[in-house]
């Protein structure tokens, strides 16, 4: 009879662990996605005078580089230009912790003497996430005529996107822009344009309602697009202040992943669907495994104990 009860108990036993071994993978939950931030930084490069109509002579670049991301600052902050140098530090590290803060504004300032037309690339560099983050400007001078520059750098864009990386069957993008006038003047004709994607939002941030860039404001735009292969592309903002036009432009790539191709190191670290069911048909089977364990050691203990209660029942039969 006890060795028909122990053998109840053992069946019962492991069909319920089979049960719990099976369904394991609902009580395994997926792993969360860790976001790493990727440093955005901007410049401008700003030359007084923008011409020297009389030929030879000095003109004073002024930089204005900003961190357009919050949850980060940038350190290690360089500013470098191509025609002039020391780039000199002015002011703009408001709390003095040595790192660019979203809300700070640092400003430079090079010297050159100027012989000819010349047109300057100013490049800034700040680091966060052991990421390297890099903007460039560009200014130009003109020297012996009074006709005014092609363009000048003093307006910045910058973009991100969501996700950075995308699986094998690719996905949906989504990109945001944020269109800044460091300046001292208004912008007005501010258009955005990427190069691969077209569907591109109406503008929010114009907080005044003029429908000028003004140098308070920060405006917003966003476009979004399917995207099946690893794609590069290059968003440009113009805009126009006195009558000269201010350009802007930076690339951003996006990684779909491929059997040949590892995923970036700059993108949301999320487990792929293939480690997930890996994982959880682990889980599975170590849990059955487990459980039928459980049930041989609970078996072997009842048998035990059977064998002890016949033993002690044969004991007394024998005194008697």
């Amino acid at each position: 009879m006890l060795k028909t009860n122990a053998k109840k108990v053992f069946i019962s036993i492991l069909l319920l662990v089979l049960i719990f071994g099976i369904n394991t993978k609902s009580i395994f939950a997926q792993t969360s996605s860790s976001v790493l931030y990727v440093p955005l930084i901007g410049i401008t490069s700003v030359p007084n005078p923008l011409a020297l109509p009389n030929g030879t002579g000095n003109v004073i670049y002024h930089y204005a580089v900003k961190n357009f991301l919050k949850e980060v600052g940038l350190t290690n902050v360089q500013v470098v230009d191509d025609k002039c140098s020391p780039v000199k530090f002015v002011t703009g590290d408001d709390n003095g912790n040595s790192k660019l803060d979203y809300s700070e504004t640092w400003r430079y300032t090079c010297t050159n003497k100027l012989a000819k037309t010349t047109q300057s690339t100013a490049t800034a560099t700040g680091t966060a996430n052991n990421i390297t983050a890099t903007h460039k400007a560009y200014a130009t001078v003109i020297v012996g005529s009074n006709n005014p520059p092609p363009l000048i750098s003093i307006i910045n864009i910058t973009k991100v996107a969501y996700p950075l990386y995308l699986p094998t069957q690719g996905g949906e993008i989504t990109y945001s822009y944020k269109v800044t006038n460091p300046g001292v003047v208004p912008l007005s004709k501010v258009v955005v344009t990427d190069d691969k994607c077209s569907a591109m939002s109406g503008k929010l941030g114009d907080t005044n309602g003029n429908d000028l860039l003004d140098i308070n404001e920060v405006w917003i735009y966003s476009c979004t697009m399917p995207l099946s292969q690893t794609t590069t592309d290059t968003v440009s903002v113009t805009a126009f202040a006195n009558g000269l036009e201010a350009k802007d432009s930076t690339m951003l790539t996006i990684t779909v992943d491929t059997p040949t191709e590892s995923p970036p190191p700059l993108f949301d670290l999320t487990t792929s669907p293939q480690a997930i069911a890996s994982n959880n048909l682990r889980a599975a089977v170590w849990g059955v495994l487990s459980g039928v364990l459980l049930a041989l050691i609970l078996l072997f203990v009842l048998t035990k104990k059977t064998k002890l209660i016949n033993q002690k029942k044969l004991k007394l039969f024998m005194r008697r």
